[in-house]
């Protein structure tokens, strides 16, 4: 990463030691099977984050008050589960530290060892998913760590609730456990505007 640090703030905002918020980037795209670019994401955000203005109107705040660290990019990428054992390892540091910990990046699967780092660290956690695709596939092109299986250990270890799914192969449909999934799907006909399935 170029950046030194979030969105330019002053260095005395920027530090681990005063900050409350840290910022991993993970600039990972290994498993892309559509388009390749993901991994340019993260240098993009912190470009931009240098043009925003920092004042919040709707809370009357500025945030970075508050300390935001940009830690190390997490740059492992000989595997995908070398990479994912690398974010879970970096989440979990900062966690340990108290800090609130965010990741931006690259492609889905980097939320698996983040998602896994905050489930050991918290009792009764709960994933939101906010994705076009399940991602619920145990396994996908060799792989447990790939974008397509982005969420299926939070389906199986932690409270998962799945906002605005609109795709999803027959055999993520199996792995739905009404107990931890919470998967609200409504199709309309283009037409006619009639409800043709819903489920809950």
């Amino acid at each position: 990463m170029s950046n030194s640090n979030y969105a330019g703030i002053p260095d005395e905002y920027a530090g681990l030691d005063n900050a409350s918020i840290v910022l991993i980037p993970v600039p990972y795209d290994g498993t892309s099977t559509w388009q390749k670019g993901a991994d340019k994401g993260p240098e993009a955000f912190l470009d931009a984050s240098a043009n925003m203005e920092l004042y919040d109107i709707e809370t009357d705040t500025e945030v970075y008050h508050h300390g935001v660290f940009l830690a190390d990019a997490v740059t492992e990428n000989s595997s995908p589960e070398a990479m994912v054992d690398a974010v879970h390892a970096s989440t979990k540091k900062y966690i340990k530290k108290n800090k609130f910990v965010t990741l931006f990046g690259g492609e889905h699967s980097i939320s698996i060892g983040s998602i896994r780092a905050f489930n050991e660290m918290y009792e009764n956690l709960s994933v939101l998913q906010i994705d076009a695709h399940a991602d619920l596939r145990k396994e996908y092109d060799g792989s447990t760590c790939n974008h397509a299986c982005a969420v299926y250990e939070a389906s199986q270890k932690a409270n998962l609730v799945q906002v605005g799914i609109r795709s999803m192969d027959s055999i993520e449909v199996g792995i739905n456990d009404d107990d931890k999934i919470f998967l609200h799907m409504k199709w309309y006909k283009m037409t006619t505007g009639k409800k043709k399935l819903q489920k809950h």
